[in-house]
C-alpha cells in the first residue's frame, strides 16, 4: 500500500499536469508560463519545482503521462485477435474516444509534434516526442503489412500508408475539437474505416 506522502505527491503531480494541459490548451506552448500553471493548479510556483526541474521537464512528463494512457488503448486494439476491419475500427475508436475525454491534451500533443519557440527548445521537444511517434507509426505499419501478406488489402508501402491513416485520423480529431456540433464518434469511426478499406474511387458495376 502507498504511504500518505506518496498519495499526496501523486495527487499534486497529477493536479499540476492537468493544469499544464489546460494552460497550454488556452495559450499555446510558447506562451504558457510556470506561474500561470501554478495559478491554474492552485499551488505556489515553488511547489512545481519540488517535482519538476524546469518548465521543459514539466511539459515532457505531462506529455508522457497522457500518452501512456492513449497508447494503452491503441496497443490493446493493435494486439487484439480481431479481423483487420475490426482492428482498424478499434484503433480509430481508441484515438477519438481518448481525445474526446482529454480535449486539453490535444493542444499539447500538437505543440510537441510541431513545436514553437527557440530552435533549441524545438529540437528538445522533437527529440522527446518524435521517437514515440515513429515507433507507434512503425507498429501500425506492421499491422498493415500483415494484412497485405494475408491478402486482405492491396500491397502498397506500409509505412507511407500508416502515416497517411495516422495523420488523416488526427485531422478528423482536430476538426471535432473545433466544432460546435460533431457527428457521433461512431459515425466518424465508420467513415474513416470505410475509406481506409474501400477508398474513394467509384467502382463500375459489372
Amino acid at each position: 500500500m502507498k504511504s500518505k506522502e506518496e498519495v499526496v505527491q501523486e495527487f499534486r503531480v497529477q493536479t499540476i499536469q492537468d493544469a499544464t494541459m489546460r494552460v497550454i490548451s488556452r495559450k499555446g506552448m510558447a506562451a504558457a508560463t510556470i506561474q500561470e500553471i501554478a495559478d491554474e493548479a492552485g499551488v505556489a510556483k515553488g511547489t512545481i519545482y519540488l517535482y519538476f526541474r524546469d518548465r521543459e521537464e514539466l511539459v515532457e512528463k505531462t506529455f508522457e503521462s497522457a500518452m501512456s494512457q492513449l497508447l494503452e488503448r491503441v496497443d490493446a486494439a493493435i494486439a487484439s485477435n480481431d479481423k483487420f476491419e475490426d482492428k482498424i475500427r478499434g484503433i480509430m475508436a481508441s484515438k477519438l474516444g481518448f481525445f474526446a475525454a482529454n480535449r486539453e491534451f490535444f493542444r499539447l500533443y500538437l505543440s510537441l509534434r510541431m513545436p514553437e519557440g527557440p530552435a533549441a527548445t524545438q529540437r528538445r521537444q522533437r527529440q522527446h516526442c518524435q521517437p514515440a511517434y515513429r515507433t507507434r507509426t512503425e507498429q501500425f505499419a506492421n499491422v498493415l503489412q500483415q494484412a497485405m501478406d494475408r491478402g486482405e488489402i492491396r500491397k502498397v508501402d506500409p509505412s507511407r500508408l500508416a502515416l497517411f491513416i495516422t495523420e488523416g485520423s488526427t485531422a478528423i480529431i482536430l476538426e471535432r475539437l473545433g466544432e460546435s456540433s460533431s457527428p457521433p464518434e461512431q459515425a466518424d469511426v465508420d467513415f474513416m474505416t470505410s475509406f481506409i478499406l474501400d477508398g474513394v474511387r467509384k467502382r463500375s458495376r459489372s
